[in-house]
């Protein structure tokens, strides 16, 4: 009887140690989770992120080989460091729930050559002599498959201010 009342109480000491132990890795567990989650948070929503970028809008450059790509965008850069030829990720001046990706082709001060007879409801409304000059704080965006693009020449010069941020890189096409 006493082998049996000390080898229990060996078992409960030992039990002890194993919950503690089992405690302090669920705790470490818990502190890696939630650090990482923190750090992942942090870099997506103000270092980088990636976007899906669908429909055909951006074609030959993004999605040529599917009907969707995958880009990495800066969010670092500040958009006045935004420049033409680059592309962006923005929000719809339309619909503040959508994001759109397109290329600068003209700040604040230039002036933008349209087809005065081409699709855009703004082109056709603002258009002078097949020119429109960019407002300061606004840049002109266009997709590069300008048969099959919303921008600009739709809803006009895109507030700085809706930009999120330049891409960087083509994850896939």
């Amino acid at each position: 009887n006493l082998r049996r009342v000390k080898i229990m109480q060996s078992v409960l000491a030992h039990g002890k140690k194993v919950v503690q132990y089992l405690n302090q890795k669920k705790r470490e567990i818990t502190y890696t989770v939630v650090g990482t989650s923190l750090g992942v948070y942090f870099v997506t929503t103000r270092i980088a992120t990636t976007a899906l970028v669908a429909g055909q809008s951006m074609t030959p450059t993004l999605n040529q080989n599917s009907s969707n790509s995958r880009v990495l965008v800066d969010l670092i850069t500040p958009v006045t460091k935004v420049k033409p030829n680059d592309i962006v990720l923005a929000h719809d001046p339309e619909d503040s729930g959508e994001y759109i990706v397109k290329r600068v082709t003209a700040l604040a001060g230039q002036f933008v050559e349209v087809d005065e007879d081409g699709p855009g409801t703004y082109v056709r409304k603002h258009v002078y002599k097949g020119k429109l000059s960019v407002p300061t704080g606004y840049c002109w965006v266009e997709g590069d498959n300008k048969s099959n693009s919303h921008d600009s020449r739709e809803f006009g010069p895109l507030p700085l201010g809706l930009i999120k941020g330049r891409v960087i890189y083509t994850l896939w096409r």
